[in-house]
């Protein structure tokens, strides 16, 4: 039975940018927490942000491009966004809804919930089919890091 401490930082760890299913489920794994549970929180962790992006990310843009050029956050943005669209331009446009998906599903960094969500937003994809293909692709990110994973602890 896992302890709500462990739990917790399996949350922490899937709802975390960068991080995602790639740090939680081998933690969960590897402190001894049963793997459906592992796998449950997980996904709640992993997804929870995606609605909440998709949403507000209008919003947030909107603020930023009011700030003057100078601003150090806009300059961010804009040096990320444009990165973004150059990594997953020809996925997202030829293949839409499934590009979307094997974005998410590589489990790598920069390619989790976040950034996908951000991708959705930036082209125009719809909110339903964006959060429908980013969870689809959670839920393979998250097999991939669990089989392998657990073929490292086999081998070890």
């Amino acid at each position: 039975m896992a302890d709500l401490s462990q739990l917790f930082n399996i949350f922490i760890l899937a709802i975390s940018p960068v991080v995602e299913c790639r740090g939680s489920i081998p933690y969960g794994i590897v402190a001894g927490v049963d793997l459906p549970t592992v796998l449950l929180v997980t996904l709640v962790g992993n997804c929870l942000p995606v609605p909440f992006l998709l949403l507000l990310l209008k919003t947030v843009e909107g603020w930023l491009m009011r700030r003057g050029d100078s601003n150090p956050l806009k300059r961010l943005f804009i040096r990320y966004v444009e990165s973004l669209r150059r990594r997953s331009r020809d996925q997202v446009e030829k293949y839409g809804f499934l590009g979307l998906v094997l974005f998410v599903a590589i489990p790598v960094p920069g390619t989790g919930a976040w950034t996908s969500s951000i991708v959705a937003y930036l082209f125009g994809m719809e909110w339903k089919r964006s959060l429908a293909a980013i969870v689809i692709g959670v839920l393979c990110a998250m097999a991939i890091v669990t089989v392998l994973t657990l073929a490292v602890g086999v081998v070890l």
